[in-house]
């Protein structure tokens, strides 16, 4: 798989991209926290990123259409280095404030939606016209570049944690620009897909009245086609509940586990692990798994979310840990099949309605988590953290159950399943 070409570069920018974001998601949060002692404030940080995400995400199928994936990735990782390079160095001139931080955080959530939505559009672009509309051949590119978000979790946080205690959450930030500007050159210099033809018959897909897609016909695909409905809501659901658990860790650690940013590294390393794990059976073992490895892996994913109501960093590094060897393999999954139930010149605007449910979902928990947690405490949004998770959960299951009994609407596009393969 890694012989196609611009595949490797691909993972390697993606790993060293996601090595930076992960040193920022511990380092950004702990630096408000600690300098403004509200959880409140922390909570608006990150749902400022959410809202430039959702803000630019409605138009980013359009965008990426328009540009094509691989200059939407060049403008995007161009754009955010300096972004990001600007908060330590506002910090070092003693010019940061909150509404400065805020519209940095914005700024590079606006770049965000259409760069996550180009890394997914251009794999069946790298793999070839033939190659890119294979199910199995997709699945396995898809958890291949999950699996360098994965590899980067595990480093990260540990790193995170290490280098927050060491260097001050501020500097940490530095490191973060310079993998976007990695990521960049190793884009442009290695990463060139093959050009696609998008034209499908009119007929088989929503669209305006001159026949061309819309800004909203991803979002019309989605709804039109009941098995992606349910692979929707379970994408929101869970959405709505992990991205939740990362803006609970800090104040659990400041508050109740001792107050030290390695413990926070440690417990976010020990979901990186999980992840990492979960990665590699995704790419070696996705293929062949049927409906009831897939419900196992849905249940791993919430289940063990209840043991974050154990006020023990073992026993919630735990819990990060199984749920994080079970979503890479749900994630692999949903993508795959919203790209290959979509026809092609479909794919840029149903999966920039899948980013932006995806971060509207986040934005939503981020805003709600933050009052919560002041007010009720890290108890409280841990059980309704569990509880959106398993609801999530199981619309997965009811959707792969229902895409056995719903053939795709374009079945050129999904091969048939054998037998073995739907149980």
């Amino acid at each position: 798989m890694l012989r196609t070409p611009g595949l490797l570069a691909l993972f390697t920018a993606k790993l060293l991209s996601t090595f930076g974001s992960w040193l920022t998601l511990l380092a950004l949060p702990w630096f408000v926290l600690v300098t403004t002692g509200s959880p409140v404030k922390m909570s608006l940080v990150l749902t400022a990123e959410f809202v430039g995400v959702v803000t630019v995400g409605l138009v980013s199928g359009k965008l990426v259409a328009l540009l094509g994936a691989r200059r939407v990735m060049l403008i995007g990782d161009a754009s955010r280095a300096p972004l990001m390079a600007s908060i330590p160095l506002l910090h070092l001139a003693g010019a940061l404030n909150l509404p400065i931080l805020l519209a940095v955080s914005f700024g590079l959530g606006m770049f965000t939606a259409p760069y996550v939505a180009s890394q997914r559009l251009i794999l069946p672009e790298l793999l070839g016209p033939v190659r890119g509309a294979d199910e199995h051949l997709l699945g396995r590119a898809n958890s291949l570049i999950d699996a360098a978000t994965r590899m980067a979790a595990l480093a990260g946080p540990a790193a995170g944690g290490i280098l927050i205690a060491s260097l001050g959450p501020a500097q940490v930030l530095w490191i973060d620009a310079a993998t976007y500007l990695g990521s960049f050159l190793i884009v442009l210099t290695f990463v060139r897909p093959h050009p696609t033809t998008l034209a499908t018959d009119p007929g088989e897909r929503p669209a305006s009245g001159n026949g061309r897609p819309t800004r909203s016909s991803g979002f019309r695909q989605v709804l039109n086609d009941p098995t992606l409905r349910l692979f929707g809501a379970a994408l929101t659901l869970v959405t709505l509940a992990l991205p939740a658990v990362f803006l609970c860790l800090p104040v659990l650690v400041l508050h109740d586990l001792g107050g030290d940013p390695r413990t926070l590294g440690l417990l976010t390393t020990a979901n990186g692990a999980g992840l990492a794990l979960g990665s590699l059976i995704a790419v070696t073992a996705l293929s062949r798994m049927g409906t009831t490895a897939l419900t196992a892996a849905a249940a791993l994913l919430c289940v063990p979310l209840w043991l974050l109501l154990v006020e023990q960093p073992i026993i919630i590094g735990a819990g990060l840990f199984l749920t994080g060897v079970a979503t890479p393999v749900l994630a692999a999954t949903l993508i795959t099949h919203f790209t290959l139930r979509t026809p092609p010149d479909l794919r840029p605007h149903v999966l920039a309605a899948v980013t932006t449910t995806e971060n509207l979902a986040g934005f939503i928990g981020s805003v709600a988590a933050g009052p919560a947690l002041q007010f009720a405490g890290p108890r409280t949004v841990f059980t309704t953290i569990a509880i959106l998770a398993c609801a999530g959960a199981a619309m997965f299951v009811k959707g792969l159950r229902d895409r056995i009994t719903r053939p795709a609407p374009l079945g050129r596009h999904l091969p048939a399943q054998s037998t073995a393969e739907r149980t």
